[in-house]
């Protein structure tokens, strides 16, 4: 396959990015992706399809505990040479890499879309054309039919209708620059700051009014809650007026990294809720409704989690002088750390925001936040 160098703009800065980078350069046998879950799905794919190559793709201790047996089996059936060194279904992996032969395979779509998009990436480069049945429940769909319309973009042939995807075994000429935009799901502490804060004008610059990100909803999300998002040339400004509901119920199957923003939003609110469709939640980087429910009970709150579903019984009481847990999650740092405007409030291992967003300190800082660092603690 030829694909001469594209100029990529926009990409961000954070230890996930980075770590992909290097995956994709690599040029030692083994390649250890730390806790970045979109390397190891991406990268286990990209590895397998590495000609006359052989790698051990592992990660920490956590990734270790997450599943990827999924991709696993359907880079087998198209004829990848992947092996477990320790537990079956989970890294680390043993990986020869090969051209893959293609085909027609049935995938289970109910526990990440990224194995999905992982296997798609592959198609153009198959020895026939590919063509995914996708079964159980469909979770995070708008990011692997995002992967689709940026593959047709480049010229490639995707098509996807229902549970179904075909994948044409052909390489066009890659000579597009692209430009990549910001992160609605980082975009989402933005929005929650700006309920909490109650009277708040922030600008979020490089956002698409029509975006593909599923994460894009959260706009309609906060809605209710009176956050207005006005589209200005290169961004959305947001304005608020507070209206709370009694009581809601959102089903986040779509877009389950929203979950922890909008729990949050709930519970300062005082709005019984319930979120479902978050059963992917278990297997992120850390078992997210687990750590939410104790994190806000911390605060007075009632949280009641289920297989698939987080309620809020009871709102926030008093969080001044908490100190909040972030179980190595990006996330949990991040919408923990508004609640800051109900009153002062410590966050254990700031660092791990790097994950994602590297500047979300500093930026607090730029619009007011009083933060102040001492034995790794914010």
């Amino acid at each position: 396959m030829y694909f001469p160098e594209m100029e990529i703009s926009g990409l961000s800065n954070s230890r996930d990015t980075a770590l992909m980078q290097q995956l994709i350069n690599a040029s030692l046998p083994e390649v250890d992706i730390r806790d970045a879950g979109t390397a190891m799905r991406f990268g286990t794919a990209y590895l397998s399809a590495k000609a006359k190559k052989k790698y051990r793709l592992t990660g920490s201790k956590r990734m270790q505990k997450r599943p990827i047996g999924i991709l696993v089996e359907a880079l087998r059936k198209v004829g990848a040479q992947i092996e477990y060194v320790g537990d079956e279904g989970f890294p680390p992996l043993n990986i020869t890499g090969g051209r893959l032969k293609g085909g027609t395979i049935k995938m289970d779509a109910s526990v990440s879309s990224q194995f999905i998009s992982a296997l798609m990436m592959l198609g153009p480069g198959m020895l026939q054309p590919l063509h995914i049945k996708l079964s159980g429940t469909l979770v995070s769909t708008p990011y692997w039919q995002l992967t689709g319309h940026i593959m047709r973009s480049l010229g490639f042939k995707v098509l996807w209708e229902g549970g179904e995807i075909w994948i044409e075994n052909e390489v066009p000429k890659l000579t597009k620059n692209i430009s990549v935009e910001p992160d609605w799901t980082a975009a989402s502490y933005w929005y929650l700051q700006s309920l909490l804060a109650q009277k708040a004008e922030v600008f979020l610059t490089g956002f698409k009014e029509h975006s593909l990100q599923g994460d894009a909803f959260v706009s309609d999300l906060f809605e209710p809650l009176g956050v207005q998002s006005l589209g200005m040339g290169t961004g959305f400004r947001l304005r608020v007026k507070p209206v709370l509901p009694k009581t809601i119920e959102v089903n986040l199957v779509h877009n389950p990294d929203l979950a922890q923003s909008l729990a949050v939003a709930y519970a300062a609110k005082n709005i019984r809720a319930k979120i479902t469709g978050l059963q992917s939640l278990k297997i992120k980087e850390t078992d997210r409704l687990h750590a939410l429910k104790k994190e806000l009970e911390k605060t007075g709150a009632q949280i009641e989690i289920g297989p698939d579903f987080l309620g809020v019984k009871k709102g926030i009481e008093k969080v001044e002088g908490l100190c909040f847990d972030t179980y190595e999650d990006h996330r949990m740092a991040m919408c923990l750390a508004p609640l800051a405007l109900l009153g002062s409030i410590q966050i254990k291992n700031p660092e791990v925001v790097n994950k994602s967003y590297p500047t979300f300190w500093a930026d607090l800082e730029k619009v007011g936040f009083h933060i102040y660092r001492e034995s790794n603690e914010t």
